[in-house]
This record gives structure tokens, C-alpha cells and sequence, in this order.
């Protein structure tokens, strides 16, 4: 928490806004905050240009309100079925303005009947599962893991909580009916997709009663090459440099310029992941928007809207959202 300031700062315009990026496209999204404690180093939201700079997050308190008061001001059937929070962010940075801030917003949609989705890499206080137990049927969780090391963690996402505090998130969501799918974004060549770190995660997952596993492979655009080469040790530098040697900047997405780690290393490392997740029962996909170079590639808000609409196939939902 000292690692960074939060700025308050007052959120205009409509606040129910669908986003326009990658598999997420046309779903209800909102963000607590713009910019992240966290500073996970390959972060591509650090690079956005209306991005706060690097030690800085503002926090829209006035959020609540506006949700609040949009929500009760239109009629019952034009309401998001649910929304997709902090995409470029995390609910549960570790200050106690986001925390409560946070906590408002959760609460303003849950008890309005609209489903929530988030993606977490910090460490879920207790009164957060408390409200949870509450409407656990409109919560899709995702904790975000890619590896157990406390080495990979201090180097890559120092900010972030420990990956024991994220294990820890994803029990105590399994003990009131919650059970959260584990994001492995971004997976790192070499480094975090080594046969004996995959088994020793997914062996922990198994335990856990996780049941399924998305994959994506770190992808580079050019504001998050500059994190790395000022964030990471030299070798750490060297390495994903080289990864990304002589791969053509293309569109992915919105994006405007990405390079991705080649074909053969994803493709090769994506069959050694699966092989693993098999012998503990996994089910594993493959994120669409980061890998469109790649078939049978799972739409991620195809997953979320599956979720809340329970009798509607994943076929039919991917059909819906497409990447």
C-alpha cells in the first residue's frame, strides 16, 4: 500500500457503458479505479495513454453514486444482467479507499439482481465474502495465478498478493458455493511454463476442487516493452527480448501495435500445459483475444455470460460474443 498514492477523483459521463476490446466486446464493464497498485510489470493497462503515471492510481469516488442513482433511474428490463469489474485494474487493491469504494459498487449491483464478474490477483477481505455468501449464484470469480514462485512473483508482480493469499482467496470462495476459475495470463516462456512448476500448480488446483484453467501466453506491445526493460533483471530482460526477436508488430484486438510469442513456442507449450491439467481432471482453454492465430480458441466473455445465463450452451454464448 505504500508503495503507491490514491488520488480521489470524480467519474463523469454514462457509467453503463458496454467496452469495445477484444472477446470482452459489448459487455457492461466499469473500473473503480484508472490505474493499479499492483504494477504488475507486464501490465498492458500501464501503457494506455490516459494511464496515471507509475506510483499513482485515481480512485472515482463518486462512483457509488452514479451507479446508484443510473440504475434506479432506468427501468428494470433495460438493466446489464450483470457487469464485468475492473478489466484494467483490480478490486481488491490493498488500500482501504478502494477497498470501500469497491465494496459500494458490489453491493449497489448485487442487491439490484445484476450479476458481477471479476478477475483478481490480490487477497479477498473478509467482509467482501461475507456480502458474497449473500448472492454467491451472480458472482463469477477468477483469480489470476501463473505460477506458485515467490521468486516469479517478487520479480513480475511484486504489488500483487502472494500467491499462497491468492490459493487462500480461491478456498474460502470454494467453501460458500463459489468455485473460481484460475487465469494463467501472462504464461512466460521458460520461466513460468516449466514442466515442474505446471505440476506443482495444478496438483495444488486439483486440491482445491478447481475446475478449469484459461491460458494465455504474455503478448508485447510497445509501452509494456519499456516496463520490462526498466522494471525486470537483466537476464529476466534478455530472455523475453529474445522472445519476441524478429515477430511483427500486428493488430490483436484494439490494439494497435502486439507482438506475440511465436506460433510453434505457444502451440508446443499450450499441448504440454493440457497434457498436465488431464492427469489432474482440468479442463483448460485457450484465450481467443490473445491467440487469434490459434483454432478452437475459447472466447473469455462467452465463459461470463455462460455463467449468468445458465441455460444457454458455451456454444451458444460463444456465438453471441465473438473474438
Amino acid at each position: 500500500m505504500d508503495s503507491y498514492r490514491v488520488l480521489h477523483k470524480e467519474r463523469k459521463g454514462q457509467v453503463l457503458r458496454k467496452v469495445n476490446f477484444g472477446c470482452l466486446k459489448g459487455t457492461y464493464a466499469l473500473n473503480v479505479t484508472m490505474g493499479c497498485g499492483f504494477s504488475c510489470v507486464y501490465c498492458y493497462a500501464r501503457g494506455y495513454t490516459n494511464a496515471p503515471p507509475k506510483g499513482v492510481v485515481y480512485l472515482f469516488t463518486n462512483l457509488p453514486y452514479l451507479l446508484k442513482r443510473t440504475l434506479d433511474g432506468v427501468r428494470r428490463r433495460v438493466r446489464p444482467d450483470y457487469m464485468v469489474l475492473n478489466t484494467a485494474s483490480d478490486c481488491f487493491q490493498d488500500h482501504p479507499d478502494i477497498l470501500n469504494i469497491t465494496y459500494q459498487v458490489m453491493e449497489v449491483l448485487l442487491t439490484r439482481g445484476i450479476g458481477i464478474s471479476f478477475l483478481t490477483k490480490g487477497y479477498i477481505p473478509d467482509r467482501f465474502l461475507d456480502l458474497f455468501k449473500r448472492y454467491c449464484q451472480n458472482i463469477m470469480a477468477q483469480v489470476g495465478l501463473v505460477s506458485l514462485s515467490e521468486k516469479y512473483w517478487k520479480t513480475f508482480e511484486p504489488g500483487a498478493a502472494k500467491p499462497q493469499d491468492r490459493l487462500e482467496n480461491i478456498d474460502r470462495l470454494k467453501d460458500m458455493g463459489i468455485t473460481p476459475q484460475v487465469r494463467m495470463d501472462p504464461i512466460i516462456p521458460f520461466i513460468t511454463d516449466t514442466e515442474k512448476d505446471i505440476d506443482e500448480m495444478f496438483k495444488k488446483l486439483r486440491s482445491l476442487d478447481v475446475r478449469s484453467v484459461s491460458l494465455s501466453y504474455l503478448h508485447l506491445r510497445p509501452a509494456i516493452m519499456e516496463y520490462l526493460k526498466s522494471d525486470l533483471p537483466s537476464i529476466y530482460k534478455k530472455l523475453v527480448e529474445s522472445l519476441f526477436q524478429g515477430q511483427k508488430w500486428i493488430h490483436v484486438g484494439t490494439s494497435t501495435k502486439t507482438k506475440l510469442v511465436p506460433l510453434g513456442l505457444r502451440r508446443k507449450g499450450y499441448q504440454r500445459i493440457k497434457s498436465i491439467a488431464d492427469r489432474y481432471g482440468l479442463s483448460t482453454f485457450i484465450c481467443a483475444c490473445k491467440n487469434p492465430d490459434l483454432k478452437g480458441s475459447v472466447c473469455i466473455s462467452g465463459q461470463i455470460a455462460s455463467h449468468f445465463r445458465p441455460k444457454e450452451t458455451l456454444s451458444q454464448q460463444l456465438s453471441l460474443f465473438p473474438c
